[in-house]
């Protein structure tokens, strides 16, 4: 059990959720990394606060984990926020509600929950460590 929450509470987990969350449009849809590409040239809001999100996670990943720990959660946070503001702005923002399909279709919503989840666990697992089982320290006395 501890494994698939470690799985499902790692970045790079997220990461993937996130860009393969399934946006359905009035004519076609697709997974939200290609939103975010199409709209990276041409310096849309969502896909610039998406793309920065999924870099802070990234960079976060290579950071020592004892020493800078401070900085590797505030990036997490940071990408995460970045992440799902992205979302809500490229919802927010479809005035014509292009994309709204997403909300009235089963796969595309379990998609978006489903990354909810991975982000909750993401971020249980970035405050929570559990201790690992560790032998009881021998006294002086014992060792004599």
């Amino acid at each position: 059990m501890m494994k698939l929450f470690r799985f499902l509470a790692h970045p790079n987990a997220l990461i993937i959720s996130f860009l393969m969350i399934l946006i359905s449009g009035e004519q076609t849809g697709g997974f939200y990394i290609i939103y975010l590409l199409t709209g990276l040239p041409y310096g849309i809001f969502h896909a610039v606060l998406g793309s920065i999100g999924v870099v802070c996670l990234l960079i976060s990943q290579h950071l020592n984990y004892s020493k800078q720990l401070v900085i590797k959660q505030s990036l997490n946070l940071i990408g995460l926020g970045l992440m799902l503001a992205s979302l809500v702005y490229f919802f927010k923002n479809d005035t014509k509600h292009y994309n709204w399909g997403t909300f009235e279709q089963g796969l595309p919503m379990f998609t978006i929950f489903f990354t909810g989840f991975i982000a909750l666990c993401f971020l249980v697992g970035m405050f929570w460590h559990p201790q690992q089982k560790q032998e009881p320290k021998q006294s002086v006395l014992s060792k004599v």
